[in-house]
């Protein structure tokens, strides 16, 4: 983290602990909040302060843990900075612990603002304060089951030794449509997979049926299995899957790899191990991607794979992505192959084997690195059907209601419905309420104090969710509220959806440049609109307290910057002029430009030759 993002940081929490210290002393006259609640809140500063410092010497933690010692000269916070101090010391060995502590600011501040928002439609109801409750109310609820999902992480970095013979595994490449020339990369870092050559076998499964497949499979050491031209990728597994049935029955775990990923070739001996626990069906490990400069699109979901899925590990939830994973063929067997009643099969099929009782482990290092879009409709339709999934599962096949899964299961997969609802539904609310409030003149009360608060605990908490990288947050919350269209389109279709699944397409493995604002006319309306919201503002300057317009000022804003990645992303690679969508293929072997997170793929793989950064 840059070191003028880390003081800016430090400002504004400072302010919005000792704003909402001063409000709730003055409000709240009791002896109560002074023992308790006021030196927690210097507590809290503390903390956050020790997180976004970090110094990598101890004895420098050491010095700035004394020095605000001295500072503050407050018996009362003394046993709070105790404990705060021995974390911030130790930070290594009590991460999770800064996390939880964070957590907790939060559902405090949290809740002082649902009563105040509460208290504003009470005493100055009108339709924007009850849309501001409704909003933030339920933000408030579904940054709690986050909380609640994320409290417990297992960070699996460690494998077990292998005891006994080494099972036999089948590799399977499903593949419809991508060029041969991706498909020979990904089969060529296959095939250096270090593992016994007599216990490994190698199958690519082509429901496109190309000859040029065939040929290619045969110069690489593969066989060829004329894929099920059904039930798009899962009706293509499940025909490999009777394919090694029948021909490969000694066969008893399944790696499945995406037709444009290449794998480390220690992926085996660190992964395999796992099943020697009868009870595993499957073994995920995170993957990143080759994205363009600076990550455009958003694509690497790095807070998902480095974050979230450890949250889901820690309650027997963490779910199969598609690609460098490995299932047990028992396991798939018992729950009838690959799920094909959703689009696509990764998520239903975890779900259904944890539900029949199968348990999953996440492996956190990267081993896989592979392809993701760098277009807007490629973007839009990846997103779009990974959100229709989940709208789907959370109607249609419900973890809250689903027999055999444990209350922890049910809240993990819920998470994943209730965050795309709320990205339909209360997103817009809160977008909205700026807009409404200057076209209205009807600006709502709200206490800059509590806001500030609660926007800074909910930063404080996100810093400590995603290890203080400021960038990977901002770039994922800054994505999330810009799919907001494709989000609502998916929600659309899963309830058309009920009695028969969405048609499916493989996503482009090839660039079609061009401007699209036909798919992001609602991103670009809506930076138009704050805009002249914005100047309206500054230039009219409407009769009213300058504070609450200051606030309604800064929220405007605030969405204003979250729109700005994907309208940006609209103009990569564009020419000023150029307006028509045109497909563009590379007239060269790939040479790829690796985030340093994978580096470690690409240099155990000596045909990728990746251009350094």
């Amino acid at each position: 983290m840059k070191s003028w993002l880390k003081f800016a940081l430090l400002l504004m929490v400072g302010a919005g602990l000792f704003l909402l210290d001063i409000f709730m002393l003055r409000r709240v006259e009791h002896i109560f909040w002074a023992i308790t609640i006021h030196p927690l809140f210097y507590a809290v500063g503390f903390a956050t302060i020790a997180f976004l410092a970090l110094p990598r010497k101890r004895w420098a933690r050491i010095g700035i843990v004394a020095g605000i010692a001295l500072l503050i000269q407050d018996v009362h916070v003394l046993p709070f900075l105790a404990i705060i101090a021995i974390v911030f010391i130790f930070v290594e060995y009590f991460r999770v612990w800064m996390f939880r502590l964070a957590g907790l600011v939060m559902l405090f501040g949290g809740q002082y603002y649902a009563v105040h928002s509460l208290e504003m439609v009470i005493h100055a109801p009108s339709p924007q304060t009850i849309l501001h409750f409704i909003a933030s109310t339920g933000m408030y609820l579904s940054l709690i089951l986050n909380f609640v999902n994320q409290a417990f992480p297992r960070y699996t970095r460690q494998t077990p030794g292998q005891v006994g013979e080494l099972p036999h595994v089948a590799v399977v490449i499903p593949t419809y449509g991508e060029p041969v020339a991706i498909l020979r990369n990904t089969m060529r870092s296959l095939r250096g997979l270090d593992y016994p050559q007599d216990r490994i076998h190698f199958i690519i499964s082509d429901d496109g049926h190309r000859e040029e497949v065939q040929i290619a499979a045969r110069q690489e050491g593969f066989r060829y299995n004329f894929g099920a031209k059904q039930d798009a990728k899962a009706g293509n597994l499940n025909s490999a899957l009777r394919y090694i049935a029948r021909h490969l029955p000694q066969v008893t775990l399944i790696l499945t790899q995406d037709a444009d990923e290449i794998i480390h070739p220690s992926f085996m001996h660190k992964v395999v191990p796992f099943f020697q626990d009868e009870k595993i069906a499957l073994v995920q490990t995170p993957k990143d991607v080759w994205p363009v400069k600076d990550d455009w699109f958003g694509t690497r979901d790095r807070v998902f794979y480095d974050n979230i899925q450890a949250g889901r590990n820690g309650t027997n939830a963490a779910f199969a992505c598609g690609s460098g994973v490995i299932w047990r063929m028992e396991a798939l067997q018992s729950i009838g192959g690959f799920s094909t009643w959703n689009i696509v099969e990764d998520l239903t099929t975890s779900y259904e084997l944890h539900a029949a009782g199968w348990k999953s482990e996440y492996y956190s290092e990267v081993l896989t690195c592979g392809l993701a879009p760098d277009d807007i409709p490629g973007l839009l339709k990846q997103r779009g059907t990974w959100a229709a999934d989940t709208f789907r599962l959370f109607f249609y096949n419900s973890p809250l209601t689903k027999p055999g899964l444990s209350l922890p299961q049910r809240l993990q997969y819920a998470e994943s419905g209730v965050s795309h609802l709320s990205s339909v539904f209360l997103s817009p609310m809160l977008m909205a309420l700026p807009i409404l409030n200057v076209v209205t003149g009807n600006y709502m009360p709200i206490e800059i104090s509590l806001i500030t608060f609660w926007i800074m605990t909910i930063l404080v908490y996100f810093v400590a969710l995603t290890d203080g990288r400021l960038f990977l947050l901002m770039r994922m919350q800054q994505f999330w509220l810009g799919h907001w269209l494709t989000h609502a389109k998916a929600f659309w279709i899963a309830i058309r959806s009920k009695n028969q699944k969405p048609s499916y397409k493989v996503t482009r493995k090839t660039r079609q440049d061009g401007f699209y604002p036909n798919l992001l006319w609602f991103q670009f309306v809506y930076v138009f609109a704050a805009i002249l919201t914005a100047l309206y503002v500054l230039i009219a300057q409407p009769a009213v307290d300058f504070r609450v317009s200051f606030v309604n000022m800064l929220v405007l804003l605030f969405y204003l910057w979250m729109f700005i990645p994907i309208v940006r992303a609209a103009f990569y690679g564009v020419p000023p002029r150029q307006m028509i969508p045109r497909v563009s293929m590379p007239k060269k072997p790939l040479r790829l430009r690796l985030p340093a997170l994978t580096r470690p793929v690409a240099k155990a793989i000596p045909w990728l030759s990746p251009s350094s950064e």
